[in-house]
């Protein structure tokens, strides 16, 4: 094959890939034969090449053979990259700085609760019990409450009439003269210090004195009266009545009679007339009414340390009345009103003196100890016997029938200052040196606090059974 031959002199083909980098220590001469190192590299060898004069007048041939490309060398520069300032300790120290700040500030709400269960245990109670009136507490006593009042209803008048009616009320006729019962005849008159004279309807017999708990106590009796005459003027409050007939004879001033209920009902002039059968049907529901709304007054005047029982509760009512609406309303001319009075009377007892009845009959080994009943009013009372009379008699019976919850007690302030300032563990057996004590529980704050601060007020001291 015929080769080309160039006549110009062309220096061989060389790439910057093939360039050898000198050291870069300045004015470092490298020498034939001589290592080059960089960075613990070894490049290849320098060998000194002599050129000759005939090589740029001598002819170069080509060959068609593509050129040999020699593998360029890696080289790999190690270098110390620079350091990152650390955030670490700076993150540290503030976690550290605000952990220390909580710690001193919840030291401020340290506070702690304790709830304690003392002893309890119950039994069955169906006894029978009898309280003296108005005696001292350490007997079983009661007293009574009263309480009166009236409601009304406004029904359809079908007509008026001409009508003349007299005042009418409850007196209890009061025997202090003797042991005798006095009979008194229908038409025997009770006077007011005004003046104003009523008579019984019908004969009574009032009881003698009679002697209960070491005192004489006067007999009695309750009776409707009638006043002399009709008319709004006999319509009087609670007054005290002397007997006319008994004037200058012994018994004047030791029979005598008080009020129970105030005197209505008097009334002469034109009336609207309703008919029977709506005054019967507004008097039961004036009496459902009546009796609902003393239930709840009496009840919510009982004072805290005293029970009443729903069931010890006497009404007293009378007869539902028509008044006339004296208005020139023409709607109120065609109707009337009806009005019912009544009174109410109960008995309470001290829960103390209760209480002690009671464990006195169904526990009598828990006597000297503190304990107390803690379901007194669920209790299912009844009076035992004659009809009773709590207001005029001056003791009642009755029974008691339920479970009773007996609790024991113990001193709360005392307990609560004994475990001031004490860790949890010592706590737990200072209260177990508290024999009426069930269980207790205490619990601190904040978390990590297992201490009962010294300051009382931060502590709180829980009675389960209350």
């Amino acid at each position: 094959m015929k080769k080309n031959i160039v006549q110009d002199v062309i220096p061989p083909k060389k790439s910057i890939r093939n360039v050898i980098l000198p050291n870069r220590t300045a004015g470092l001469e490298l020498q034939p034969g001589q290592d080059l190192t960089y960075k613990n590299t070894k490049l290849p060898k320098i060998k000194k090449e002599t050129v000759k004069e005939d090589d740029f007048v001598r002819p170069v041939v080509i060959d068609d053979k593509p050129s040999k490309i020699t593998e360029t060398p890696t080289y790999q520069y190690d270098y110390d990259q620079p350091k990152k300032s650390g955030k670490k300790i700076l993150y540290f120290s503030v976690l550290v700085f605000f952990l220390a700040a909580a710690f001193g500030l919840s030291a401020f709400f340290k506070s702690a609760e304790i709830r304690v269960s003392p002893k309890q245990e119950t039994k069955t109670a169906d006894e029978i019990f009898t309280a003296k009136k108005d005696v001292s507490v350490s007997d079983l006593s009661y007293q009574v409450v009263t309480i009166s009042k009236d409601v009304e209803k406004t029904v359809e008048a079908t007509g008026e009439e001409e009508v003349s009616k007299k005042a009418q009320g409850k007196i209890i006729i009061y025997n202090n003269y003797s042991s005798q019962s006095q009979k008194l005849v229908a038409t025997t008159r009770f006077e007011t210090p005004e003046g104003m004279v009523f008579r019984l309807p019908n004969a009574v017999t009032v009881p003698g004195r009679a002697l209960k708990d070491g005192k004489m106590v006067a007999g009695s009796i309750e009776v409707i009266v009638e006043a002399d005459k009709a008319g709004p003027n006999y319509n009087v409050g609670l007054k005290d009545f002397t007997i006319p007939g008994f004037k200058g004879d012994p018994r004047f001033n030791s029979i005598y009679a008080r009020s129970k209920t105030e005197m209505t009902g008097g009334f002469v002039g034109v009336q609207k007339v309703v008919s029977k059968e709506l005054v019967q049907a507004t008097d039961k529901d004036l009496e459902a009414s009546l009796k609902n709304s003393l239930s709840k007054d009496i009840i919510a005047q009982i004072p805290a340390n005293y029970i009443l029982y729903p069931n010890s509760i006497s009404y007293s009512l009378e007869p539902t009345i028509q008044e006339d609406s004296a208005t020139e309303n023409s709607f109120f001319k065609q109707n009337a009103i009806l009005r019912k009075k009544g009174t109410a009377s109960a008995v309470i007892f001290d829960k103390g003196a209760l209480s002690r009845a009671i464990l006195a009959k169904i526990s009598p080994e828990v006597t000297g100890e503190v304990v107390k009943i803690n379901n007194l009013e669920t209790l299912d009372f009844k009076y035992v016997g004659e009809t009773q009379e709590p207001s005029s008699d001056s003791l009642v019976t009755f029974s008691l029938k339920g479970n009773v919850n007996i609790i024991w007690g113990f001193d709360e302030n005392k307990l609560k200052s004994d475990l001031l300032g004490l860790s949890k563990k010592e706590a737990k057996t200072v209260i177990g040196t508290y024999g009426t004590i069930k269980e207790a529980w205490v619990e601190t704050k904040p978390f990590w606090n297992q201490t009962i601060p010294e300051n009382p007020e931060k502590v709180t001291l829980t009675n389960t059974s209350s």
